[in-house]
């Protein structure tokens, strides 16, 4: 099975969930289940609970990067693996200081590379008001799963079929800033290098919707408690 749940983001998609500042997916591919970002808190762990899903059971975890909304949840993590007795390796960027915290095993992730069968990290650098910033987004077969795509999603793109095709992009673009014309650009640029389907998660403009609808992209919109396949 290939699918994943939105655990946590900016908008809750049905009543009992929340929502926050903050990104957290849970992925399923074949026979291996993992967490992509922790979003902001406790808030992810809650929701997953409601929503049935065992995070002790999860083979890893990725942190995109060090901003608090996609790692801020990781003491909660730590004490669900800490009550089973577990350990949970956590892949991240070099930059991202890592916490010193119990039941989490720290693997920094320097370039890309294969850190599963069949998953592969995609790591980007932009400059940001804060200095420097790496993030790493996932490919898992013909989707990339980003956290913020700081480096602009046609970037990261760019880096991740170096190593074979993308068709579906899944999370956060942080466009906002773009005007009217950057964000035609963008899509056009986007819908060139194979991309079929957006699934908007995070902070994403709904505003650059009609852009890559009219560049012949599907869109769709992640809420918390939403599931789809790939």
């Amino acid at each position: 099975m290939r699918a994943f749940a939105v655990l946590s983001s900016n908008c809750a998609g049905r009543q009992g969930l929340l929502a926050e500042k903050g990104i957290s997916l849970y992925i399923r591919y074949n026979e291996t289940d993992f967490l992509f970002d922790t979003g902001a808190g406790s808030l992810f762990a809650d929701n997953s609970e409601f929503m049935n899903i065992s995070l002790h059971k999860i083979a890893f975890a990725v942190i995109s990067h060090k901003h608090y909304d996609h790692c801020g949840g990781l003491i909660f993590l730590s004490r669900i693996f800490s009550m089973v007795s577990g350990c949970c390796d956590v892949f991240h960027t070099t930059d991202f200081e890592f916490p010193e915290i119990p039941a989490l095993r720290s693997v920094p992730v320097d370039g890309n590379s294969q850190i599963n069968q069949g998953i592969r990290a995609v790591i980007t650098e932009s400059a940001t008001t804060e200095g420097n910033i790496k993030e790493a987004s996932i490919v898992v077969e013909e989707i990339l799963f980003t956290g913020c795509s700081h480096a602009g999603i046609l970037k990261i793109l760019e880096e991740a079929v170096k190593s074979g095709p993308v068709k579906t992009i899944a999370g956060g673009l942080h466009n906002f800033d773009e005007s009217d014309l950057e964000m035609k650009k963008t899509a056009d640029a986007v819908a060139d290098l194979g991309i079929k389907k957006i699934i908007m998660l995070h902070c994403s403009s709904m505003r650059s919707i009609r852009f890559f609808e009219d560049a012949g992209i599907e869109v769709k919109l992640g809420s918390v408690g939403n599931s789809f396949n790939f």
